[in-house]
């Protein structure tokens, strides 16, 4: 079984896709659900997207969503996960956008293999610490059972 980290923004395209059973971010969630990944989230990841849910009317007008609908969700998340409880600071680990070394950090914290993201300043360090960080499209290769792309 696969161990990961998503990122905040991996969370939030799952929400927003929810009504798209198809949609990558969304079927990753829902493996993790089954049990098919172990996923590893700190409270931090949690709260960064609830917060970008919660603060953009634009989105909650675009997808048809309350904040409340938004807290249930994650709120929901914390059955299907590990919680990674304050994770050790990695400074410098995503040296182009330090708000991201939370993210690096609950992977470290976690042993995880993975994080999954789409985030260009993470996909640009292509690992940290043993951890591979790879596109939502490329993880989900590896949890069907095939290759990544390269």
């Amino acid at each position: 079984m696969a161990n990961a980290v998503f990122d905040a923004n991996l969370l939030v395209s799952a929400f927003l896709s929810r009504e798209n059973p198809g949609g990558v971010s969304n079927e990753l969630l829902r493996f993790a659900r089954q049990g098919a990944i172990q996923l590893h989230l700190s409270p931090e990841i949690i709260a960064e997207a609830l917060a970008t849910l919660i603060a953009s009317e634009r989105l909650q007008a675009r997808y048809g969503y309350t904040p409340a609908m938004a807290i249930e969700f994650c709120d929901s998340l914390r059955t299907a996960i590990t919680i990674v409880i304050n994770p050790p600071p990695t400074p410098g680990a995503v040296p182009r956008d330090p708000d991201d070394d939370k993210i690096v950090a609950c992977a470290v914290a976690a042993g995880v293999e993975y994080l999954v993201s789409r985030d260009h300043d993470l996909l640009a360090i292509g690992s940290y610490a043993g951890v591979t960080i790879i596109s939502p499209e490329d993880f989900i290769n590896i949890v069907r059972g095939s290759s990544p792309r390269s």
